[in-house]
């Protein structure tokens, strides 16, 4: 596929999936209409999407925006009221395991053995600033606003991945508000991380997915699973764990001795991903 070229993996439902360019996934939540509320049939495909991507080798970075004026309204509060009469139809909980559909979705994304990007296109509220943090990297429309507004309809959440971000405190500020972070307020704190105008949005989340996408996948992938293992530990625990996944990176990671070659010859390095 050359430069400008985009194939469809899959569309016209409420995930569509593309390729923009070599090595980029770009996964549109697709229900505008709804401001891509989080129902049973997106998260399933969701889920669905980013599990398939685990295993793809064209996949090197993945992009996750919504359709639309919104990124994602969170829950869908029509489909959580059907849950709690017991109509399972479009129900936001899985049936195999009774998990939330979003719950699954965060640990997919932070999980994920690429960068995860989120490209926040409009507002994002309850589970989809969930969604949003658990990205690696944030960038959001100068529109698009951020926070969890669960305190207006008496939900608990945004506790875990938004206090990731900002720390307990602010999250804490930020649940009890009941509104939205603007843009610029939303940098400041370090949930977005860079902020483009609107009509910039796609263009700078692809030119990043392409610079990651040409990175060492396999090394990234490592940082993430590190990333998670020494959330909470203790030092001395924490270092010992880092050195280990050094260790394992240097014996694992194809890319790690092209890296090597390269800064010693004064290059840039031609990185496979593996």
């Amino acid at each position: 596929m050359t430069q400008g070229q985009e194939s469809t993996v899959a569309g016209g439902g409420v995930l569509l999936a593309s390729r923009p360019a070599p090595g980029v996934l770009w996964l549109t939540m697709n229900r505008p209409g709804r401001r891509n509320a989080l129902d049973r049939a997106l998260g399933e495909e969701l889920l669905r999407a980013l599990e398939r991507a685990e295993t793809d080798p064209r996949a090197r970075a993945v992009v996750l925006t919504g359709a639309g004026s919104a990124f994602c309204g969170g829950d869908d509060l029509g489909a959580v009221d059907e849950h709690l009469a017991g109509e399972r139809r479009h129900s936001p909980v899985l049936g195999d395991t009774a998990d939330p559909v979003y719950l699954r979705i965060v640990e997919a994304i932070a999980t994920a053995p690429q960068p995860v990007i989120a490209a926040v296109n409009g507002p994002a509220a309850g589970a989809g600033t969930e969604l949003a943090c658990a990205a690696d990297l944030r960038i959001a429309a100068d529109t698009a606003r951020i926070g969890s507004c669960l305190v207006n309809v008496a939900q608990t959440g945004t506790a875990v991945m938004l206090a990731r971000v900002v720390g307990t405190a602010k999250a804490t500020e930020i649940y009890l508000s009941g509104g939205l972070l603007d843009a610029a307020d939303a940098e400041r704190l370090g949930i977005y991380t860079r902020v483009v105008p609107q009509a910039d949005l796609r263009d700078a989340a692809l030119a990043e997915a392409r610079r990651l996408a040409a990175g060492p996948t396999r090394a990234i992938g490592l940082y993430k699973q590190l990333r998670e293992r020494v959330y909470g530990q203790p030092l001395e625990q924490a270092l010992r764990t880092q050195n280990t996944f050094h260790i394992r990176n240097n014996r694992e990671v194809h890319d790690a001795a092209e890296g090597a070659r390269a800064f010693v010859e004064k290059r840039g390095p031609e990185f496979t991903g593996r």
